[in-house]
């Protein structure tokens, strides 16, 4: 696969299929690929995007990159380079419309190929690039119990992560607390609760289940309790009622919890899964433009739409470098969500007003001899 012969149009269309495994907030999959012009115009499904829970769009630009990075290790595999243009729409999402089909004449970025020499694709440059299509199928988000590896995030030199970005590291117990907070304000907020329960999919019988959103197998939820629930996600006279009467008690406890001291000096339990938080400065991100730095500074997620979207690509690799070591992750966009819950996770990571928290997320071996796979819209093209 490794013959510098240029990219035909079923080299692409493989490409699209594998991307489409990448990670996206709720498994919305909000990308549109199209193949065109012996390269791949990606284009956001507006339907697809969380108007209340996500409105600066920061999951997902992170969501495409990490897409990015899955086409780039596949194009690897078959000897190619990726080249990424960035396109002007996708510093323009807030004049997307909240509903309908994605517009294919305002793509937010391009991927053409460019073939590689055998020997170039036999001495890849760094480690990350040995990450294989298979890697890319077979990586598993799982929400259940996690007994923590500290030793896999403890070095990441071989994934030479940008200057601007790190990992920061956060305790068990502070983790527990903020994500307590950040499940409360969302339940407090009818809007971010409903889009929530909107992508979720707790029965098979589910039109959807089969395709896009949050199972109860990913969830990790008890069966009893997921044929319970499912009816109140899919019918407004059950669920209407039920996300008004939990508004007040969760913004009883949101209040209860920004008010309570995270805990200090107690050390994490033994098996604990690691937590982990990866951090943009946008000062460095910048540095050799000013106004590059003014931009990220003031826009929407802290950085600019091209930094977030090279910082979705780097989160990739580090769920991939997870993978590799037989390690699940857990995402909880939850603590930057919150406004009380990130305030406090800054405060305890001790960041500056130019670092921005972008993704945190839980990592460990999971407790369970199947971990679900989540659903995606190409799995039927893909027998």
């Amino acid at each position: 696969m490794t013959d510098p012969t240029p990219a035909t149009p079923e080299l692409l269309h493989e490409l699209v299929l594998l991307a489409s495994r990448s990670p996206s907030p709720h498994n919305t999959q909000p990308w549109s690929p199209r193949v065109a012009d012996g390269g791949i115009e990606v284009a956001i499904v507006p339907s697809r995007t969380l108007p209340a829970g996500d409105p600066t769009f920061r999951d997902v630009i992170m969501s495409l990159g990490a897409w990015i990075e899955s086409v780039s290790i596949g194009a690897a595999e078959a000897g190619h380079a990726v080249d990424v243009e960035v396109l002007p729409a996708l510093s323009q999402l807030e004049s997307l419309p909240v509903r309908g089909p994605a517009d294919a004449d305002k793509p937010v970025f391009r991927v053409t190929l460019t073939p590689t020499s055998p020997e170039a694709s036999a001495s890849p440059v760094g480690s990350f690039t040995a990450f294989t299509a298979d890697d890319v199928r077979e990586r598993r988000v799982y929400r259940g119990a996690l007994v923590g590896r500290p030793d896999v995030f403890s070095n990441l030199d071989s994934l030479e992560l940008p200057p601007w970005l790190s990992v920061r590291s956060l305790d068990d117990r502070a983790m527990r607390q903020l994500s307590t907070l950040g499940i409360a304000f969302t339940a407090s907020r009818a809007t971010i609760a409903n889009e929530l329960l909107h992508w979720l999919r707790l029965d098979p019988r589910h039109p959807r289940y089969d395709l896009d959103g949050m199972t109860d197998e990913m969830l990790v939820m008890p069966r009893p309790l997921a044929r319970i629930a499912a009816p109140f996600t899919r019918t407004a006279r059950l669920r209407d009622p039920v996300v008004a009467l939990a508004g007040p008690i969760a913004r009883l406890l949101e209040g209860l919890g920004r008010d309570a001291p995270l805990p200090t000096g107690v050390p994490d339990e033994a098996g604990a899964p690691t937590h982990h938080v990866l951090v943009a400065n946008s000062r460095a991100a910048g540095i050799d433009d000013i106004l590059s730095v003014t931009e990220a500074m003031d826009s929407r997620i802290g950085v600019t739409e091209p930094h977030a979207l090279e910082a979705g690509r780097v989160l990739q690799r580090l769920w991939l470098h997870a993978h590799r070591q037989g390690v699940a992750i857990s995402p909880h966009s939850e603590l930057i969500d919150s406004p009380a819950a990130h305030g406090a996770l800054r405060k305890r990571l001790g960041l500056s007003r130019s670092d921005v928290a972008l993704s945190v997320f839980s990592a460990g071996v999971a407790q369970a001899r199947h971990v679900p796979r989540s659903p995606r819209l190409t799995d039927s093209s893909a027998q």
